[in-house]
């Protein structure tokens, strides 16, 4: 974009991406630094080493990956029904879906807990799952369905030329077509599973099954916050998040630039 801008648009330009990536990369700065204070890398291993860090590293896996899984596969399935199938009240359903997400969690939380709590899901994965689920299922639809609805309608009716039934269409053609976008709703599930404190603290007590984001709550007391302790737990639990990204940024960058296209 810089070659087609004259001398002093560059210049400005680059200014800008500068500040930009300094008004990123300096709140990071500002982490790490404060996490290195008073023992230094000690912190980390009294992080690693003082608290159940392993276990609940492998409560968060559980609960991320699970809650991924269901995600993907209610989301992917109904933005297949609502943009090729079109069932009757499929548009009802579409703002019935669009509603959800105007609902913040924090209203959920009483209703959610009654309805734990009558299925008896209390104290396991479950009880925090479910309502992950089902909270990020609405987004991972509505990127979905635009993301089907900006394929060429060719691709459907050739198939069905061709004697491919729609769970042989759904299969074989959309569901490699749609990796780029299912990559960005795994993504952004899984951040939000990872991250999330209050659904683990308040649906799960059995401290077996608590989760990493627990972990910070160790160095804090009614009287004395271990700064540097709580900085390192938390940068420990960002890791697992940017391993994420590395690992599926491709196709993450091409889900993200053809829903901005299309």
């Amino acid at each position: 974009m810089f070659q087609h801008q004259t001398l002093r648009g560059r210049v400005i330009s680059q200014i800008l991406v500068v500040i930009c990536l300094l008004i990123l990369v300096l709140p990071l700065g500002m982490i790490l630094l404060t996490s290195l204070q008073g023992e230094g890398a000690t912190n980390y291993v009294a992080v690693l080493t003082t608290t159940p860090f392993a276990l609940f590293l492998w409560n968060s896996l559980v609960v991320s990956f699970c809650t991924v899984a269901i995600v993907l596969v209610s989301a992917i399935l109904a933005a297949y029904g609502i943009v090729i199938l079109r069932p009757r009240g499929a548009r009802v359903a579409m703002v019935a879906i669009l509603a959800g997400m105007s609902l913040p969690a924090i209203a959920l939380i009483v209703p959610l807990y009654s309805l734990v709590q009558r299925l008896g899901l209390l104290n396991t994965y479950w009880a925090v799952v479910v309502p992950l689920a089902a909270i990020s299922i609405p987004f991972g639809v509505l990127v979905g369905a635009n993301y089907i609805r900006g394929l060429p309608i060719e691709l459907y009716e050739a198939a069905r030329l061709d004697g491919a039934g729609d769970f042989r269409f759904f299969w074989s053609i959309l569901l490699p077509i749609c990796r780029p976008i299912l990559a960005v709703i795994a993504i952004f599930t899984f951040l939000a599973a990872w991250n999330e404190y209050l659904l683990p603290l308040i649906f799960i007590q059995d401290t077996d099954l608590q989760v990493l984001t627990q972990v910070p709550t160790y160095f804090q007391s009614q009287r004395l916050v271990d700064t540097p302790k709580v900085f390192a737990a938390n940068v420990l639990i960002s890791l697992p998040i940017v391993l994420a990204y590395l690992l599926m940024q491709g196709m993450f960058r091409r889900g993200m630039s053809a829903g901005a296209l299309k």
